[in-house]
């Protein structure tokens, strides 16, 4: 349900920010489709490990858990340098913007990851996987919370540059995301590497 949910607003993510030329909506997305693939990821290998037998796939789960979560931390990792990068350029000349379709996107987003926090927390306590989906939740929400007042600033008082500003924190916060990702992922390789 969370999968479906956001592929969908990804599309729509990705048209609102190119149409009002908002590239902290387009951070957004970025981090969104980072989302999409490590969701996409965990299914496969949830799938991939039930048909091992049981004892068997306690181990390759944990193991192929952490590959899926360093690997999506790597790519956030890079997501993270990407909008940096663009911010600012963005900084530097900034763009006019549509601020009332961002400020609606933004709100769904903040809905929408509201409701994936929700429904992932009773999960993420005993799957990296599931933790690293509701960390990007959670970073995805603030994001959204910062394009909202970016919105606000761009349709009140014409702040175009807050738009980049928006994307610098956006890049932040994926960037710690990222290295919490990597760091447990390696964590739980070492540890079964040395069982």
């Amino acid at each position: 349900m969370i999968l479906g949910l956001r592929i969908v607003f990804f599309l729509l993510e990705v048209g609102v920010g190119i149409w009002s030329h908002s590239l902290s909506l387009l951070a957004g997305a970025g981090h969104l489709f980072s989302d999409l693939l490590t969701l996409g990821l965990t299914l496969v290998a949830a799938l991939l490990v039930q048909r091992q037998p049981q004892k068997q796939s306690a181990w390759k789960y944990k193991r192929l858990e952490a590959w899926v979560a360093s690997f999506n931390g790597a790519s956030l990792g890079v997501i993270s340098l990407l909008i940096a990068w663009e911010a600012v350029k963005h900084l530097q000349n900034p763009e006019p913007i549509s601020g009332l379709p961002v400020l609606l996107v933004a709100g769904l987003s903040l809905v929408l990851n509201g409701l994936s926090v929700q429904l992932l927390h009773p999960h993420s306590h005993h799957d990296l996987n599931f933790r690293a989906v509701l960390l990007h939740g959670v970073a995805d929400a603030a994001s959204s919370i910062s394009v909202i007042l970016t919105a606000l600033a761009v349709y009140f008082f014409n702040w175009f540059w807050a738009d980049a500003a928006a994307s610098l924190l956006v890049a932040l916060l994926i960037g710690i995301s990222a290295i919490s990702l990597v760091k447990d992922g390696w964590q739980v390789l070492r540890n079964a590497s040395t069982c």
